[in-house]
């Protein structure tokens, strides 16, 4: 996953979606040293940001490491707003899931999944997180460090083995949101972390796309219906997704923001 095509695009369909999505946005403070420390080793954290290591994307910017503390906060932050207000609340950020407890890979430098979980369970909003990894490549990063730190308790991951295997590509939504309600009841989730990820579109240049545009539709829409009916809040992210044509990629966030205030308010807003 070295492709500088890809990794540009990747970073700057984030602003693009925002504009697009034509949402109010809100401010929060950028992660400390310590908010990293609850994933991942001080030593690695030190090694980020005094540039003696490259972050996941190949690079010792310290623009780029800046930045870092605000996307992973951002997810945090959603948490906080969904369990203040109920429903959904959107983090339009990506690049978690391959990060490991001392290690950067393919975008991903720090575990904004797993830190938002721990701070969650932490600050006793919750006993257990579900995190719906529905990007089209394994998460790698976010199931290793849940092994390590001994969290599978607490923690459920559902990953790209979940989510792409058997006749899933051929489900509607009505069997998604069996699959969600299922998972809900047996872990007993107190919030969905969801990864939106475009990358399971079937047409991704990477390969490892499995849903057509309107498969992905029913997965969305399955998703947020199990949550809404278990009062259980949700927060997705953008998550995946590097079509040449940055738009497509785009187009499948709009189409998840649009399923959501479906789901959740009954209209498009």
């Amino acid at each position: 996953m070295q492709n500088t095509g890809f990794s540009f695009i990747s970073l700057k369909k984030i602003p693009e979606f925002v504009r697009q999505a034509k949402r109010p946005t809100t401010t929060f403070k950028g992660y400390t040293d310590l908010d990293f420390e609850l994933a991942h080793d001080p030593e690695y954290i030190r090694g980020i940001y005094s540039g003696k290591i490259k972050n996941g994307f190949g690079t010792t910017s310290s623009d780029v490491n800046e930045s870092l503390r605000y996307s992973n906060a951002s997810l945090w932050h959603a948490v906080e707003l969904a369990f203040t207000f109920g429903g959904a609340v959107c983090s339009p950020t990506q690049g978690f899931h391959h990060a490991r407890y001392d290690s950067a890979f393919g975008y991903c430098t720090f575990n904004g999944l797993v830190i938002a979980a721990i701070k969650a369970l932490k600050a006793k909003l919750t006993t257990h997180v579900a995190i719906i990894d529905g990007d089209g490549h394994f998460g790698d990063g976010t199931h290793q460090i849940i092994k390590k730190l001994g969290l599978e308790r607490q923690i459920t991951h559902v990953t790209r083995d979940e989510m792409g295997d058997g006749a899933k590509p051929s489900w509607d939504h009505r069997m998604w949101e069996q699959y969600t309600k299922d998972l809900i009841e047996h872990t007993g989730a107190g919030i969905i972390v969801y990864q939106a990820g475009a990358d399971a579109w079937i047409d991704d240049p990477y390969g490892a796309g499995y849903l057509t545009m309107e498969g992905l539709a029913h997965r969305d829409r399955g998703i947020f219906a199990a949550a809404k009916t278990a009062e259980v809040p949700l927060v997705w992210n953008l998550a995946g997704g590097y079509a040449e044509d940055m738009q497509d990629t785009i187009n499948i966030h709009l189409q998840t923001l649009r399923i959501c205030d479906e789901v959740y308010y009954d209209a498009i807003l």
